[in-house]
């Protein structure tokens, strides 16, 4: 890809379960997360709410759709909650959980090779070939 741009997020052995570690490129800071099924993710370091530093959120999980007068928690390790006003994002699609909200968490592609984590911070396009 011509317009490919690559960040180098190191060894995946060194990468903590459960904890987001921090990376900067250019003037983006980006975080890139290994879950406890052995998954690599990356986002953007900026809740699109206000722009609070989502890797100084909390990776929990959340309340489910469930029953009337039942309260039922799930996702637990997949969702990152914004520090500051707590809006939760699933770490792996960064989607809004159980909303039809547009709002989202910018994630990007991670590939790993050799025992070696990359993150894909190419341009995304949309549905009509526009690059944003």
């Amino acid at each position: 890809m011509a317009d490919s741009k690559e960040l180098h997020a190191g060894a995946l052995e060194a990468l903590p379960i459960g904890a987001v570690k921090t990376f900067t490129s250019g003037r983006r800071e980006i975080g890139v997360l290994r879950l406890k099924d052995g998954s690599v993710h990356a986002f953007r370091n900026h809740c699109p709410h206000k722009g609070a530093p989502m890797c100084a959120g909390k990776l929990t999980g959340t309340m489910l759709p469930s029953a009337p007068g039942t309260l039922e928690y799930g996702l637990d390790g997949l969702v990152l909650r914004c520090p500051w006003h707590g809006y939760e994002f699933d770490v792996r699609t960064g989607r809004r959980p159980f909303t039809d909200s547009a709002m989202s968490m910018r994630v990007y592609p991670v590939a790993i090779r050799d025992g070696e984590v990359y993150v894909d911070l190419s341009p995304r396009k949309s549905s009509n070939g526009a690059k944003s």
